[in-house]
């Protein structure tokens, strides 16, 4: 078997690709920025028929946020009532941002509870990915608001805040 060596030259030149290469990679993760986004919402609620998910809440939104300016919101809740008021979850959020289309994927989680007759909203956001220039995205949060739900016609309005990072 003959003894395969590549000249000090060639290694030199592989070295220089190799670590090109890697740091193009380190270039394009992104370092985790401010993140705040105010969005008017919506929200329609109706039963399930199960034990695990009574209620849904279909959620739709307009707002501003950093890092994206315009945005919609669109979500689905997995509902349940509490004794002063809903815990919800949703794996399903899509954030978009009006001037290009590219999309955000999130989940969120949190609480409703009656102060008066206003809801106020308390819970947390990850940011997980998305499509176009947000495929990476990843971020973490708090979300807050308030929302005026009308239990007779299930319906609400509100506003929400994100407060948190976002990276892309």
């Amino acid at each position: 078997m003959k003894n395969f060596r590549l000249s000090l030259s060639c290694q030199l030149f592989l070295a220089l690709v190799v670590a090109t290469l890697f740091a193009s990679g380190v270039a394009e993760a992104q370092s985790a920025v401010p993140f705040k986004a105010t969005i008017a919402i919506t929200e329609s609620i109706h039963p399930t028929g199960t034990l695990t998910c009574p209620l849904v809440g279909d959620i739709s939104g307009i707002g501003l946020a950093t890092q994206l300016g315009k945005v919609t919101l669109v979500s689905s809740d997995c509902i349940n009532p509490m004794p002063t008021g809903f815990s919800f979850s949703s794996n399903d959020v899509v954030l978009t941002v009006v001037a290009n289309g590219d999309q955000i994927f999130a989940t969120y989680t949190g609480t409703l509870t009656f102060e008066g007759p206003v809801g106020v909203i308390t819970g947390g956001y990850e940011i997980y990915g998305g499509t176009g220039r947000y495929t990476t995205a990843s971020g973490v949060g708090t979300v807050q608001g308030v929302e005026d739900l009308n239990l007779s016609t299930g319906t609400g309005k509100g506003n929400v805040q994100l407060t948190g990072t976002i990276s892309f």
